[in-house]
This record gives C-alpha cells, structure tokens and sequence, in this order.
C-alpha cells in the first residue's frame, strides 16, 4: 500500500519552476484547510518569534553544533554555548516545536533537515541579512503606513526605513555608517551571484563582441557595488575583447574587489556617464531601488553615452502579471519599504524605457520562480 506522504515527496522531488511552486502551493492550501481560525492566526502572528528564535540558534552555534558533532544533550549544549542552562532548555525546546531542531530524547538534541540547512553558509548569511536589515522594517511598516493613510511611498528619503532605523539618511548613506550591517547585504549579494549571473549562459555575449574592438569599452557595470558581475564576466568571458569598468560611489569602490582585468572608477549615475560608447551597459538590481523619477534620470544618462552598436542590459525582477511568486512579492514590498522603489512588470519596464527614448529588444525570464530576467534595451 503506497504512502500518501512518500507519493508527495516523489512528485516534489521530480517537479522544477512553476510546476514545483504550484504543488507547495496546493500543499499550504491543504494545511490552512485542515487548521482552525485560531492555529491559522496563531501560527502567522508568530512568525516574527520564530525567526528571533532562528537566530538566537545561529548566534548560539546550536545548527552547527548538531549538524557537526551529532545529538548534544543540553548539559553538552550548555557547555559548549555558555548560556544559562534554564534559558538554553527553554529556548530548546521552543526550537524543537517549530521542528527547527531534532529531538531525540529527554534532553536530548539532534539535527533535522532544518537544522542542516540553517547550518550551511547560504544559511547563515540569509537569515543574518534579514535579521539585520529587515526585522526593524515589518515592525514598523504598519504604523507606518496607517500614519500615512496607506499612500504611495516614492520618496526614498521618507520611507518605513527612516522610520525604523531612527534616521534622516537614505538607505546607502546609512548602511556606509552602519558597518555590520553592509556587510550583511554584501555577504547575501554575493551570494546571490550564482542566480542572478545564470543569464551569462543564455545571453550572446561572445558572438555580439566577435569583432569587437579591444581598446573601446565593452562592459561598464553601474551601481556595480563592490564588482561581483565585472568578476562574472571576466570568469565567463575572458576572451572577450574590450574594457570592463565598474562603476559606484566612492566609498563603494573603496571596498571594491581587485579583480585582474577590471577597471574600479567612481561615478554617480545620475550625472553624465563618462564611458562613452560601450557594448553593454549593465544594471544589476539597481532600478528596483528607484522610483520612477530617479530611474528615468539614470536612463537617461545612458542614452547619451550610448552609440547604434550599445546595448543596455537590466538584470532585474519582471513581475508576472497574476500569481506572483512569494519571493517576488516580498522584494517588492521590501523596496517600498527601504527605497520607496518597486520592482516591475514588463509592461511598466517597457513604459519606463520608453519614456527615457529607449526600446526594448528583448525580455528573457530565467528563473520563473524568483522571476529575475535580463532586459535588453537599445536606442
């Protein structure tokens, strides 16, 4: 007799994009559907202590500690931690109800999926980045929002940020005081690297540049941070002829990597683009941190350095137009928060390239399940 819970994880298991996410969505709805009003609201209202619990474990080492050393009794786990053994037993067993941990006896503690997972370096600097950067943002945003009668939030320097973090700067002169907490957003940007550079492998990069001529440039990465696609690039094409540039203010490229090949320059976008006629212009999840106004004044700035052979490439979400992926919805609602930005469909990138006088050449969606696609955009 075949197990129902064995046939799910089998069908899971062989599922990819939208298929996969459409049977984890069936499989909430199902939980919901079997919950009463009160586990439903009880279980959503205390997701915010669920993940200070989460990092409570990773500041602790407890994910480590038992994925690497094997089941820990509490008098080990109080050992090794140096917390109180009373408050570490409490926050245990809170960690073992949520099925973050294992438990394997009275005391006794094991590793489980979750645990292994936290674990692991995605793990940890997914959960840093939120905690640090985020956790401030969802208690705030709604007084907030009620304060401003849940109107648009387009002003990047009045936004839930502001608010949450107690300052008058935007979000890119606070985080170059705040230290620890760029480097959380420089730790998951980095790792986000792998997803977000699929596209080089779709992309005809190498047959575009054949003939291309060695002493123009033939990249130039605006808002670039800290260099991580001009290093991509290099990686993947380094027969490519040409210069490659990044671009970013100052006290970004202060902290730039030194990559072999790569030209580190500071610029602010929103003035006159000194690189003149590239191949590429790329922009990698920089317009998402705009609104409309700014992101057309950095359009703009390209147009004019751009030549009939230049191609502008946005490496950004494309919002579908129904059924939005989670994660997606979130990003967008984390950069009204931060940014008083949004992320966009095709149809309001096309508006806002068109706007600037640039035409879209071609939009190709590589992960539909976090819809991150490479827009390609000409005079």
């Amino acid at each position: 007799m075949s197990n129902p819970l064995e046939d799910v994880k089998a069908r899971l298991a062989m599922a990819s994009g939208a298929s996969r996410r459409d049977l984890l969505i069936q499989l909430n709805e199902l939980i919901v559907s079997v919950e009463t009003t009160e586990e439903t609201v009880k279980r959503i209202g205390l997701y915010p202590l669920q993940t200070s619990v989460a990092k409570i474990g990773q500041d602790l080492g407890i994910f480590e500690l038992l994925t690497n050393c094997g089941p820990q009794s509490l008098e080990q786990l109080q050992t090794s931690t140096k917390a109180h053994p009373r408050t570490l037993g409490r926050l245990l067993r809170y960690m073992a109800s949520l099925g973050l941990i294992g438990e394997a006896g009275i005391n006794l503690f094991e590793a489980n999926e979750t645990c292994r997972k936290f674990a692991t370096p995605e793990g940890v600097i997914t959960l840093t980045h939120f905690w640090d950067n985020g956790m401030a943002l969802w208690q705030t945003m709604p007084e907030f929002l009620r304060k401003h009668n849940y109107q648009d939030v387009t002003n990047g320097r009045a936004t839930v940020f502001q608010s949450a973090f107690k300052t008058d700067e935007d979000l890119y002169e606070w985080f170059h005081q705040n230290p620890v907490n760029q480097a959380s957003i420089f730790e998951f940007m980095e790792l986000q690297k792998a997803t977000r550079g699929v596209w080089f492998d779709k992309y005809p990069i190498q047959g575009e540049t054949r003939s291309w001529d060695p002493n123009m440039p033939v990249w130039v990465d605006m808002g670039g941070n800290v260099g991580h696609y001009c290093a991509l690039f290099k990686e993947k094409f380094p027969e490519v002829p040409g210069r490659v540039i990044l671009q970013d203010i100052p006290l970004t490229i202060e902290k730039a990597l030194r990559t072999p090949g790569v030209e580190n320059m500071s610029h602010d976008f929103f003035e006159e683009q000194p690189i003149k006629g590239s191949k590429y212009y790329h922009l990698g999840w920089v317009l998402h941190n705009w609104n409309d106004e700014k992101s057309a004044q950095i359009l703009r700035q390209i147009k004019l350095a751009m030549t009939a052979e230049s191609v502008l490439l946005i490496n950004d979400v494309v919002v579908p137009y129904s059924k939005v992926p989670a994660w997606a919805a979130s990003l967008d609602i984390m950069m009204m928060a931060v940014c008083g930005a949004q992320e966009r469909t095709m149809k309001e990138w096309a508006d806002l390239l068109g706007g600037a006088g640039l035409s879209v050449k071609e939009c190709t969606v590589y992960d539909t399940e976090q819809c991150h696609g490479i827009i390609s955009a000409t005079l």
